[in-house]
């Protein structure tokens, strides 16, 4: 069987085969695949609207957006000099999806696709209010107390994906790594980590390719490798990112051999739609599978979502961001409550300064592009990307475990 050509499966690099196989697995999905090797379906890395995503980064990716984007920034940036010009650097927006949304659609989705149990880990920026909330209403193995957390390193940072905090223990945890991420913190980084090692609790690095800091790619590869040069023996795995491209996820691939790390699944999900990347397992509880991959043992499966283009998917996201949720109490219905901006001084959100969705520019940029992003165009703009990107080479895959 041959994969699309967006898909990020391949055979996993020969030097992991050297290492790790057949212990770690990387597969795509296939409906006819029997799946009762497996006992449970690990869902990783989703924030939900607790998590605060930085909204410096919102420009340059609105500017892509066809029609819309282009005039939204230079109206943005025509209005700077203003004394009420709204600060973007400043503030941040919340994921429209609640923890009970979310784990809920998770374990939709491996029912629907496996028939397995489901173990749904969430991980909001540098927050566990989430993980606190669904711990209430659902099992302790099946939902743990998780994090993404921020740790600053030379001129930029990197995200660690810290997975099931003791839950007597867990707000101090936290704490401690707040603290650090806000450099308020006179521990190092290799004590925090030695603990959190030591504690039992899974470490991924998130997204490692990634310039998140926006240092550059040679500068950030160079960070990058000088943080595992030194903490790479209390890590426990290498993130396939859900939202990061093919040629990035095989940067992972590569990396993952040449540092003898398993690979690990994280969907990234910030909107509606479940994660695209899984993980297999054999273990009933969140702790046993914690300890397949600190042996490392990982099957990580990619799900048919990840095969449509990843400019469409963004676009799909950024439609359920600025959509309305009529449901979800006052103050978090509409994408104005959701974003939060500096205006004078102070951070607040925007239906503070724009109680009805903001100038006729503004619900204007927002209406056509909710128009460009139904249900009914988005695939449209789907086949346009396909089409725009042209063919791929087609590499052959596991797809049975």
């Amino acid at each position: 069987m041959s994969c699309d050509p967006y898909m990020v499966v391949q055979d996993i690099h020969m030097a992991v085969a050297r290492t790790l196989a057949p212990r770690t697995t990387l597969r795509a999905y296939a409906r006819e695949a029997d799946w009762s090797g497996f006992r449970s379906v690990v869902s990783l890395h989703a924030h939900t609207c607790y998590s605060r995503e930085v909204l410096s980064d919102l420009p340059p990716y609105i500017s892509r957006i066809p029609i819309v984007g282009p005039r939204f920034v230079r109206e943005l940036e025509g209005r700077r000099a203003e004394d009420d010009a709204i600060d973007l650097a400043r503030g941040w927006w919340h994921p429209p999806v609640t923890p009970r949304e979310l784990f809920e659609s998770e374990c939709r989705q491996i029912d629907r696709s496996f028939g397995l149990d489901s173990m749904v880990s969430i991980t909001d920026h540098d927050e566990i209010a989430a993980g606190l909330d669904v711990r209430r209403l659902y099992a302790p193995g099946r939902s743990p107390i998780s994090v993404e957390w921020t740790v600053p390193w030379a001129e930029g940072f990197f995200h660690l994906g810290i997975h099931d905090l003791p839950e007597p223990d867990a707000r101090a945890w936290f704490a401690r790594l707040a603290a650090f991420t806000e450099r308020r913190s006179t521990e190092s980084l290799r004590e925090i980590l030695d603990d959190l090692y030591d504690a039992g609790i899974l470490i991924v690095f998130n997204h490692p390719q990634w310039d998140l800091a926006c240092v550059g790619d040679r500068t950030h590869t160079q960070r990058m490798r000088e943080f595992l040069d030194l903490y790479a023996s209390r890590l426990h795995a290498l993130e396939i990112n859900g939202y990061r491209s093919r040629q990035e996820n095989g940067g992972v691939r590569r990396l993952s051999a040449e540092r003898g790390l398993p690979l690990i699944s994280g969907g990234d999900r910030h909107a509606l739609a479940p994660n695209a990347i899984l993980n297999l397992t054999r273990a009933a509880t969140f702790a046993e599978f914690t300890a397949e991959i600190r042996d490392g043992v990982s099957h990580v499966v990619v799900m048919p979502e990840y095969r449509q283009h990843i400019a469409g998917r963004i676009l799909d996201s950024a439609a359920d961001v600025f959509g309305s949720y009529r449901a979800h109490p006052a103050g978090r219905q509409h994408w104005f409550h959701r974003v939060s901006c500096e205006w004078k001084g102070e951070v607040r959100p925007l239906s503070h300064r724009w109680p009805g969705g903001g100038p006729f520019w503004v619900r204007s940029a927002v209406g056509v592009f909710r128009v460009l992003t139904s249900p009914l165009l988005l695939p449209l703009w789907q086949a346009a990307l396909r089409r725009l990107d042209g063919p791929s080479p087609v590499t052959p895959i596991p797809t049975t475990p």
